[in-house]
């Protein structure tokens, strides 16, 4: 997929894995300055790109992250939140900690990244949240994975009303997706592949480049009427009934 994003600058979070980083290739390919940011320096082929490690929980970030964008007073022309992980546990299990944990990464964090680069925008500039199919479907035992990405979901549409009609602001959806996140867990749970493909309309888990596609087309101008949306990219899984395929 070739959109022109010549002479555009880009914030990706949760760069160095998944969707972050099928995203940065892309965007970086279709011609954008990338800002890589992750936990631990990215390593990239490409001149365009530009890795800040830093972690999103800690004090200082957001500064650190809007200072490198706008390096040489560039303005900000995309930021992708990409950066999350999930935890696992019945509501009886879980605690409150994992809870604030994935609520200050998911959400606080794209907050406060989102404020301070609202000075910072370009005309025109987009921004592209990700949310998760569970958000829209009951999804057990992740309770807290579902209600912080329900809140991300929230937070994109209502921000994309705020920031108009200077900023359009969109959701990405992913379902079940080809990253480290998801192999991971084919080891302990045998049946989890293949129950995953037989449910998904489309027949196969897709990788993250088909995300990132997504990305690269919302970054781009010739989404330039789209602004308060969501994009599913799950194969058709959460659109499906009761039967079997």
């Amino acid at each position: 997929m070739k959109v022109d994003l010549e002479g555009k600058t880009v914030i990706v979070t949760g760069a160095s894995s998944g969707i972050g980083q099928a995203s940065v290739k892309l965007l970086a390919e279709s011609g954008a300055t990338v800002i890589g940011v992750a936990r631990r320096s990215i390593s990239s082929d490409s001149p365009r790109v530009r890795s800040l490690a830093v972690d999103l929980s800690e004090p200082g970030s957001t500064a650190a992250i809007i200072e490198e964008a706008t390096r040489d007073g560039a303005l900000i022309d995309g930021i992708l939140f990409a950066a999350g992980h999930f935890t696992s546990a019945t509501v009886a299990d879980g605690s409150l900690e994992d809870l604030d944990d994935l609520w200050n990464v998911h959400v606080r964090s794209p907050f406060a990244v989102t404020q301070a680069a609202v000075p910072h925008l370009s005309d025109g500039a987009s921004i592209v949240f990700v949310s998760s199919t569970v958000a829209r479907v009951g999804f057990a035992p992740f309770a807290a994975y579902s209600a912080v990405k329900g809140a991300v979901d929230s937070l994109s549409r209502s921000l994309a009303i705020e920031l108009a009609p200077k900023v359009r602001v969109n959701t990405l959806m992913p379902g079940f997706t080809q990253t480290s996140m998801m192999t991971v867990q084919y080891a302990d749970a045998p049946d989890l592949e293949p129950g995953i493909i037989q449910r998904t309309p489309l027949g196969f888990i897709g990788g993250p480049e088909y995300a990132a596609n997504i990305v690269a087309l919302l970054m781009s101008r010739d989404t330039a009427y789209t602004t308060a949306s969501t994009f599913v990219v799950d194969g058709g899984w959460s659109g499906q009934g009761w039967q079997s395929l």
